[in-house]
């Protein structure tokens, strides 16, 4: 099938060639004004990559046949009308000062691994600043939950999330450019895939399994140009919607799927990805499906940003 771009379309001279874009720089300009965080859909189709080439700096360039992928910044921003926070040691300012006030729902795992979305109160600590003299200073917060228990999130109660068992999506941790991994779940097919250039990091093998071993899996690629993008097909049903678009990141950050499952309780997977671009950036992007009007959607709905130290 011929894919139609809704935003763009790519002239192509009879005589280009693939070795024309070797050792060049590929330039990819959006052709679209400023975006919102609403969901954007695309006309369904098969999914087919070209390697366009590797640029100087010794990235390889995938593309969707048609060129669709020039999009770029989705979402324009991380700041969503729902809270979120996530459990650890943050500067003062990188939570919501009205922690304790709110209601919270937290996805929590017990220990066969299985996940919950349970009514929670977060144990917010404040540690104060022990370089000045005076004791009230206060330099960080610290969320922490009882008895231990594994909370991967916490969000704020809204009507469409409620206390539920939470089945989970599997989901690799990584999609770089020119990857789609299939997958089904609660009765749907999904294929996650991703455009853009990628690197190999120069990560050797007894690393990166090491890593896997150890539940951190360390990424294989440095990446730029990054598009990722979900297809939902249900029967006969077809829709696909753009999950992140991002220009720059800096070396060595990738995006990362922390969690997929269906958390809102509708059969349609959700995601969490770590969308940051900075290497000592952390930030968690919720996304919730949504079927408003019988159209199938999976939009940001909330984040939770953090500079390390």
């Amino acid at each position: 099938m011929k894919r139609k771009s809704l935003f763009a379309v790519m002239v192509l001279a009879t005589g280009l060639t693939m070795n024309s874009c070797k050792n060049t720089e590929v330039e990819e300009k959006s052709t679209e004004g400023e975006r919102n965080t609403n969901s954007v859909n695309f006309q369904p189709e098969e999914i087919v990559f070209t390697n366009l080439g590797t640029d100087d700096d010794g990235f390889e360039h995938f593309s969707l046949v048609s060129g669709a992928e020039n999009i770029k910044d989705y979402p324009i921003n991380f700041s969503f009308s729902s809270a979120m926070i996530t459990p650890g040691v943050f500067h003062t300012e990188e939570v919501p000062e009205t922690i304790e006030s709110k209601e919270w729902l937290g996805l929590i795992s017990d220990k066969d691994n299985t996940y919950k979305l349970v009514s929670i109160k977060p144990i917010v600590s404040k540690l104060f600043d022990t370089e000045h003299s005076e004791s009230d200073v206060v330099s960080e917060v610290e969320i922490t939950q009882k008895d231990q228990q594994n909370c991967l999130l916490y969000i704020e109660k809204q009507n469409n999330l409620k206390e539920t068992n939470v089945e989970v999506a599997n989901i690799p941790s990584y999609i770089y450019p020119g990857e789609k991994v299939n997958f089904a779940f609660k009765g749907k097919e999904y294929t996650l895939y991703a455009t853009g250039t990628r690197k190999l990091n120069g990560v050797n093998e007894a690393d990166f399994l090491n890593s896997v071993e150890n539940g951190y899996d360390m990424p294989k690629y440095y990446v730029k140009n990054y598009t990722l993008r979900l297809e939902i097909k249900d029967g006969d049903k077809i829709n696909e919607v753009m999950l992140l678009s991002q220009r720059y990141f800096e070396e060595g950050q990738v995006p990362k799927v922390m969690f997929g499952g269906d958390i809102n309780n509708d059969n349609i997977v959700d995601i969490l990805i770590n969308t940051s671009t900075e290497y000592n950036v952390s930030r968690p992007t919720l996304y919730l499906s949504d079927t408003t009007n019988n159209n199938v959607s999976i939009q940001p709905v909330a984040a939770h940003e953090s500079i390390g130290c």
